[in-house]
């Protein structure tokens, strides 16, 4: 900013107002809702809250989406942000369907209470505007597998109900998200379909703005082929180790016969 005039500087600081002050009011608050649908249906978010930056701080607002089909869940955060940056207005599609969405609006501005969205509307207005992926796009088609779908607050899913055939191109999901920091602590169980290759709802993203993301994936009950061979190996071990011990046992002491014929 310009330098003031020092008298105007004392005179207009007798009357609380600082012309020169590096500072801004932000809208400051948070929300969380749950529901149905709300990749279409805004949610009203309005804050009467404010807060003041420090040092080179903006003020920010940030919505994630998430949508599981039967249940949708909206997060919202406004206040400061970490550090200064550019004016910053994006939305980031960690999943796009079919099956699981994931989505998040960040606005990042400076000037006086600019964070002032008072719905959810500007995310849903951005979504338009988001490159479809090709199966996104088209209508989709069931594939075979069963999965649990489901989203839960501050609570774990029960993957033996709620029970859907995912769509063609998905594949089983769970875990659970934790969200931290921005006015927010939270915890959520998530269950559905995920479009594959997709390991990860969140792609590894550990943070957006001033929010913390946790995502720890929790495998669903026989989906794991690797916990199929960890038990099987162990009991091949076990077995083998049992004949080694009854052999020594005996008066006569010979090789072990080989437990994968045809193979050295």
């Amino acid at each position: 900013m310009e330098a003031c005039h020092i008298q105007y500087v004392l005179f207009l600081s007798l009357l609380g107002f600082f012309p020169c002050s590096d500072t801004l009011t932000c809208q400051d608050g948070s929300m969380v809702h749950l529901g149905r649908d709300l990749s279409n249906t805004a949610v009203e978010w309005r804050e009467h809250n404010t807060v003041i930056t420090k040092g080179e701080e903006m003020c920010q607002e940030i919505l994630l989406l998430i949508d599981v089909g039967k249940k949708s869940l909206i997060l919202g955060s406004k206040g400061t942000s970490i550090a200064r940056h550019r004016n910053v207005r994006n939305i980031t599609v960690f999943a796009r369907g079919p099956g699981i969405k994931a989505i998040i609006f960040y606005h990042v501005c400076d000037v006086e209470l600019c964070n002032r969205a008072n719905s959810t509307k500007v995310l849903i207005d951005s979504l338009p505007y988001v490159a479809p992926s090709p199966l996104s796009s088209a209508p989709a088609v069931r594939g075979r597998s069963l999965c649990p779908v489901c989203l839960h607050f501050k609570g774990s899913c029960n993957l033996n109900t709620n029970l859907a055939f995912c769509p063609r191109g998905t594949r089983c999901y769970t875990s659970e998200l934790t969200l931290y920091g921005g006015g927010l602590s939270a915890v959520f169980s998530i269950s559905g379909c995920l479009l594959y290759p997709q390991k990860l709802l969140m792609k590894n993203q550990s943070s957006i703005g001033t929010i913390s993301i946790v995502e720890t994936r929790i495998s669903s009950k026989g989906s794991s082929s690797s916990s199929f061979v960890l038990v099987w190996n162990t009991l091949l071990a076990w077995m083998l180790g049992l004949r080694a011990l009854l052999s020594l046992s005996s008066t006569e002491i010979r090789p072990l016969p080989n437990p994968f014929p045809g193979h050295s």
